[in-house]
């Protein structure tokens, strides 16, 4: 297992996004650091990777 010691700045962020190719904004790369995560995601990417499966959806929908 290999653990990133490095300290990760803003500076060293990928301009992009690296699952669609959109451009990151400061506050995108400030919410990257903050909860270190380990890919460079746009917000939308990023909402879209937390959101639960569509099978785990209809299991929801089924207990209401």
């Amino acid at each position: 297992m290999c653990v990133d010691l490095e300290e990760r700045t803003i500076e060293s962020l990928p301009d992009r996004c690296e699952n669609c190719g959109a451009t990151l904004t400061e506050a995108e790369k400030q919410r990257i650091l903050d909860e270190g995560a380990p890919v460079a995601l746009c917000t939308t990417c990023a909402v879209e990777s937390t959101a639960l499966p569509e099978d785990e959806l209809d299991d929801a929908d089924a207990a209401y």
